[in-house]
C-alpha cells in the first residue's frame, strides 16, 4: 500500500536525521492524518535498546512533533 511505503520512507529518513531541524522537515512533509497516526503508533512501540542515541533522539522528537510541535501548526 502507498501509505505503508511512505511510512517506511519516512522512518528511513528519520533514522538518517542528525538534528531536530531535519526531523521537523521530515515530519512537516506528512500530508495525511492516517499516515501521521500510523507513524505515531510505530514510534510509540519502539524500544531505545534497538536504536543508537541519535536515532532514538530523532524518533522521540518526531513523536513530540506529531503530538503538536508548534513549528507544524
Amino acid at each position: 500500500m502507498i501509505t505503508e511505503k511512505h511510512i517506511a520512507t519516512t522512518i528511513e529518513a528519520l533514522k538518517q536525521a542528525t538534528d531536530k531541524q531535519q526531523v521537523t522537515q521530515i515530519i512537516s512533509g506528512i500530508t495525511h492524518d492516517d499516515m501521521a497516526a500510523q507513524l505515531q503508533t510505530w514510534l510509540e512501540q519502539q524500544s531505545p535498546l534497538e536504536w543508537d542515541s541519535t536515532q532514538w533522539s530523532s524518533f522521540r522528537y518526531a513523536l513530540i512533533c506529531l503530538r503538536g510541535c508548534p513549528e507544524l501548526q
